[in-house]
């Protein structure tokens, strides 16, 4: 232990002899550390909203949803779906014990305006379900009820961005007061509270109101079609379950065969969340990647300047071999050296790398930075492995010099 520290100490000397040089040495881990705790932090954060969005979407959650196609003809290219249905809806909660509940909606843009205030948000026709099903809290007022659906009510709730694009605020209470969708009066119930912005968009933008008065208002008269069914599963156990009996129920009630395909998918929560979560990890792997290309520039800055440093005292060299020196303790002294300045150049990239990280985050519209202890013992074993790996031949070399050359050396 003693030896080490001795070691250690006539390292920190020999570096501190040359400051500048090893300052402009240290740089390019310095560089390469730094950029890829920054980087790496704000993968992770970014998959972790993402993730968290998602979830916050539902909990055990299938969604049903018409197949889009796409064609083309006189007119172009043109887009077609096999809607859904009140009476599909009806057959799920009927027939699949699976499924705990049964959420659909009816999705429309409209114009909304309030004391000449005017935005455009999206409409969902609702059931009183759907809160419950999808997560939403609310932040005033109450939610939907069933007898607002079977009244066919002119009730709405809305979402924070929604309220403060149409009252100025979202501290303003709007619960009581009217706006108008489409030119007709709607009493605010509620607000919802904010989920922010999702890889659907801004989830707060909206405006929800009774399924059945949706229908009939945004749809037309006798409208039963639904453009989402949200479903609830009993158990996460019985996701898999679920998913099939839908699948069953409704390709039994479009008299598909076994051969044809589906023209609905039937999507699960949990699958979603994984591929995102993959695909987020996978992305943030790579830019961890790309900026450890700088660490192999600091490694070979490094080991230039052992060369270097080894040339310039030969002759040290060779007058400590005189006096007993061994290879081993050469080699062990150069070596500390290098190591030296690849963990300290680790150390403050550590450091700048998690301020960079707070600073880079908000600038991409991500909420926060996440660095993760796995990362920065990554990078601090990575600097290490530089050091010894880069410092090794310059070591190597100044301990199989000659004692006699050495000391001839000019």
């Amino acid at each position: 232990m003693r030896k080490l520290l001795m070691v250690l100490r006539v390292a920190l000397k020999a570096l501190t002899a040359h400051k500048m040089r090893s300052v402009l040495t240290m740089l390019g881990v310095v560089i390469g550390v730094a950029a890829v705790i920054a980087l790496v932090a704000v993968g992770n954060g970014a998959q972790a909203q993402v993730v968290s969005q998602f979830e916050s979407l539902g909990s055990n959650l299938l969604t049903v949803s018409p197949m889009v196609n796409f064609g083309f003809s006189r007119e172009g290219l043109q887009e077609s779906s096999a809607s859904l249905s009140n009476a599909d809806v009806a057959a799920i909660q009927g027939l699949a014990t699976a499924v705990a509940t049964a959420a659909p909606q009816y999705n429309s843009n409209a114009t909304v305006t309030q004391s000449g205030n005017t935005t455009n948000l999206t409409i969902n026709g609702v059931t009183a379900d759907y809160a419950a099903v999808r997560n939403w809290d609310l932040a005033r007022g109450r939610f939907l009820t069933d007898e607002d659906n079977e009244d066919l009510a002119m009730v709405v709730v809305l979402g924070q961005t929604a309220v403060e694009d149409l009252f100025g605020s979202t501290l303003v209470n709007p619960v009581g007061q009217t706006v108008r969708i489409n030119r007709q009066n709607y009493t605010v119930v509620g607000v919802l509270e904010s989920k922010g912005q999702s890889g659907f968009g801004n989830q707060d933008s909206v405006a929800m109101i009774p399924l059945r008065t949706a229908q009939l208002k945004l749809g037309g008269a006798g409208t039963q079609t639904i453009s989402q069914i949200n479903l609830q599963v009993a158990s996460a156990a019985e996701m898999d379950l679920a998913q099939a009996q839908v699948t069953a129920i409704l390709r039994t009630r479009r008299g598909l065969s076994a051969s044809q395909d589906a023209d609905f998918t039937v999507q699960n929560q949990a699958d979603i969340v994984s591929t995102i979560s993959e695909t987020t990890g996978t992305f943030t792997t790579l830019l961890g990647s790309i900026a450890a290309i700088s660490l192999l520039v600091g490694g070979i800055g490094i080991m230039n300047i052992m060369l270097v440093s080894v040339t310039e005292r030969t002759r040290e060299v060779g007058l400590r071999k005189a006096v007993g020196a061994k290879r081993g303790d050469i080699l062990l002294q150069f070596l500390a050296e290098a190591i030296v300045l690849s963990v300290l150049g680790g150390l403050i990239g550590v450091a700048l790398g998690i301020g960079g990280a707070q600073v880079i985050t908000p600038l991409l519209g991500y909420s926060q930075a996440l660095v993760t202890p796995q990362s920065v013992a990554l990078a601090l074993a990575v600097s290490l492995g530089i050091g010894i790996f880069f410092g090794l031949y310059p070591a190597n070399r100044a301990a199989a010099l000659n004692p006699i050359d050495a000391l001839r050396y000019e």
